[in-house]
């Protein structure tokens, strides 16, 4: 199923925009998906997140294709640590055992997840279906400072956590 146009459904975006109050910034998009995402802005194939500026509440299902996730969810991570992002919801692969979930410093920002308990039936640009062909599980990852709300949002789609961090 390996398809970076596909969108993800709506009910994950309004989950999303729950959990953060908005979407300011769609960094990974087309504009067939603003017709739900709605983000106050938005960058595309042709006008690329990797170039542009992130701001705000950020909603990021990046390209899954080889190559393309670790520069949007490293990119995520500079404007967070930048404090242009407030909060992000980025949708993945469950994958944390591969090379670009280890080489991105995502899971060092995270503050809450939730895995799926369904596989997401992403929709098809070209019919606007849903395909039930996914072959992949889902993670959902928050990075920001309210994840008993992401978990509130969430809770609905599955196995909510909020990160243990330690006090030193």
């Amino acid at each position: 199923m390996a398809n970076d146009a596909w969108m993800t459904p709506p009910h994950i975006i309004e989950s999303a925009r729950e959990a953060m109050g908005s979407i300011d910034t769609d960094p990974a998009s087309n504009d067939i998906a603003q017709t739900f995402v709605k983000a106050k802005y938005h960058f595309t194939e042709e006008r690329s997140g990797l170039v542009g500026g992130w701001q705000g509440n950020v909603w990021l299902n990046p390209p899954y294709s080889r190559g393309n996730i670790e520069p949007f969810l490293n990119r995520l991570v500079f404007f967070y640590l930048t404090k242009y992002v407030d909060q992000a919801v980025v949708l993945t692969n469950t994958v944390y055992t591969s090379k670009w979930w280890r080489r991105t410093t995502i899971s060092d920002y995270a503050t809450a997840y939730c895995l799926p308990s369904e596989r997401i039936a992403f929709i098809d640009p070209a019919t606007m279906e849903p395909q039930k062909n996914n072959d992949r599980d889902q993670l959902i990852t928050y990075v920001g400072r309210n994840p008993e709300q992401f978990c509130e949002s969430f809770s609905k789609h599955g196995t909510c956590s909020i990160v243990y961090v330690p006090k030193f």
